[in-house]
């Protein structure tokens, strides 16, 4: 019988190894720097009912899905619902609202929320989603937010009761049809 020699794979694996532990236990850990709050995003195109349409009397209920994204910083968002919310008023009563715990930007969430339209009279109204942190509103406004750029908005148009076809768009609280054609003016 002869002797056997280890074959030079074999002898090397071991010092492999070795050096691999010690490169893990030479290294620091990584620092990352604290994540920054990012207000609210709604990601319109994917809205239901979707944006920019106008709802003819949609029944006693108008249930809204909306997709969107944020980096809360353990701060919980509010989403609150107006009624006919007019551009630069001072305070405004929101007709529903929804807590809506804190999260990441990395995670896609989903808002849901009923609006109960029963009592709406028989015209044109808006909708006015408006979702910010809970340390954005301004209660004794009835909880507009203090700072916009903090909260992210959409808007839906409802037309109730108007079988006739009478009520203009341009009518309706708060449109301003200048407002929306681009260099209008």
């Amino acid at each position: 019988m002869g002797r056997r020699f280890p074959s030079t794979l074999a002898r090397a694996v071991p010092f492999w190894v070795a050096a691999t532990g010690l490169v893990g236990c030479l290294a620091d850990p990584p620092t990352f720097a604290p994540r920054g709050q990012i207000p609210p995003f709604i990601i319109a195109g994917q809205a239901v009912p979707p944006l920019g349409s106008i709802y003819e009397g949609p029944g006693a209920f108008f249930e809204i899905s909306v997709p969107f994204r944020s980096e809360d910083v353990n701060v919980d968002l509010e989403a609150r619902v107006y009624l006919d919310l007019v551009p630069g008023i001072e305070e405004k009563i929101a007709e529903t609202n929804a807590l809506v715990p804190a999260g990441n930007y990395e995670e896609e969430r989903l808002l849901n929320m009923t609006v109960n339209v029963r009592a709406f009279s028989r015209q044109c109204h808006s909708l006015t989603l408006i979702m910010t942190y809970v340390d954005n509103l301004d209660l004794p406004r009835g909880g507009l937010p203090v700072d916009e750029a903090r909260a992210a908005r959409a808007v839906w148009w409802l037309n109730m009761g108007d079988t006739n076809r009478d009520t203009r768009m341009a009518d309706c609280p708060g449109a301003n049809q200048v407002d929306a054609v681009p260099g209008g003016g």
